[in-house]
């Protein structure tokens, strides 16, 4: 078996600057002026999002100077934080677009610990945050064309592969190849659970979209895509669903069939803790319709089977090391091949795949061959 999994790159190659980090923070920030912004759903005052915007670039000089070393509790924020300045840290001069939108989540969350901002303000402002730079990533739908840019020639590269995974939101390779292609971070066309009123988790009392009012024309922004700067957090959210699907099937059955596990299970349905509420009545709701189940809306099952050898192009090792992570981690397979950009991305790669015979090929020369 020989599977694909692609990034970015692809997308920078064949459909341009618009789709550099710069060009997405820039065309945010613009499109905020645009009559028909989306207020109601990013943010009444657009000012407000551009504000905090400017508030999180002027604590990067601060960052770099290890001034928020403290705020940084967690070992996922420690290293986040040491890559943020290890990659920051030499520009001579850095500006507003110079800063991955995915490092805003870091710079965000470092600052919520020092401002001492909790939830849910703390939920809704990222919340809103994400809609921002997402809003900007669809770009009204351009994101979606680039396969129109392909060379016919490409449908070759694509047809030595039997399957195909990527990290990125839409869906120009399927369109192009009419192959089916699993997100692993979540697209475009897929709703979130939340949003989704046939999940298990919208059956329950307190479903957060009771009394919610989802805008078809902006189904993008009501997506499964996962933006933020930790590869372990984008992979507890992968793997939240099945988890959680796990946990309430077992409670279920224990429901079922042990009268003692039952009955503490019903003295929790007026504790103190919403989460044990929760899972009182998410256990009670399994038992009665064992088809209700949380969304797995990621392909976390199919990526961990995967066999043989894997290609990897146009994905950097800085953005997704929980990726190649799982790829280490899968004795099914035989082979990495690994599509670089640049030579420093060798030696990170070489860090991160021990496990697996590795090859790399120039992916300069791959776009000469297919133009």
């Amino acid at each position: 078996m020989k599977t694909l999994l692609f990034g970015n790159g692809i997308n920078i190659q064949f459909g341009g600057s618009d789709n550099y980090n710069s060009s997405i923070i820039l065309r945010a920030i613009k499109n905020t002026k645009d009559s028909d912004y989306p207020k109601h759903i990013i943010v009444d005052d657009p000012s407000l999002i551009l504000s905090l915007l400017g508030y999180l670039f002027l604590e990067v000089r601060d960052i770099l100077a290890h001034r928020y070393d403290s705020y940084a509790f967690t070992i996922d924020e420690k290293q986040s934080l040491e890559d943020f300045i290890r990659r920051y840290g030499t520009c001579k001069s850095i500006s507003i677009p110079d800063i991955g939108f995915e490092d805003y989540y870091l710079i965000y969350d470092l600052f919520c610990y020092k401002k001492k901002i909790v939830n849910p303000d703390r939920y809704d402002i990222r919340e809103a945050l994400k809609a921002f730079f997402l809003y900007s990533i669809y770009n009204r739908g351009r994101v979606n064309e680039i396969h129109k840019r392909y060379p016919a020639k490409l449908k070759d590269l694509f047809s030595g592969y039997d399957s195909f995974f990527t990290t990125n939101y839409d869906m120009n390779v399927e369109m192009f190849t009419k192959k089916t292609v699993n997100y692993l971070h979540g697209a475009f066309n897929i709703k979130a659970e939340v949003y989704n009123p046939n999940s298990l988790r919208n059956q329950m009392s307190d479903s957060p979209l009771k009394g919610y009012d989802v805008d078809v024309n902006f189904f993008y922004l009501y997506s499964n895509a996962l933006t933020t700067y930790s590869g372990n957090q984008k992979l507890f959210r992968i793997k939240q669903g099945m988890q959680a699907n796990e946990a309430v099937r077992k409670f279920a059955y224990a429901y079922h069939n042990d009268p003692a596990i039952k009955s503490s299970i019903e003295e929790w349905e007026n504790d103190t803790n919403s989460l044990v509420r929760n899972l009182n009545e998410a256990t009670r709701l399994k038992a009665s319709d064992p088809d209700l189940n949380f969304d797995e809306t990621y392909p976390i099952k199919d990526f961990e089977a995967i066999e043989g050898t894997i290609s990897v192009l146009g994905l950097s090792p800085n953005n997704d090391t929980h990726i190649f992570k799982m790829i280490n981690d899968n004795p099914k397979i035989t082979k990495v091949i690994y599509y670089y950009h640049a030579d420093e991305e060798k030696s990170q790669v070489n860090k991160l795949i021990t496990s697996h015979p590795l090859e790399y090929e120039d992916v300069k020369l791959v776009w000469k061959i297919y133009r």
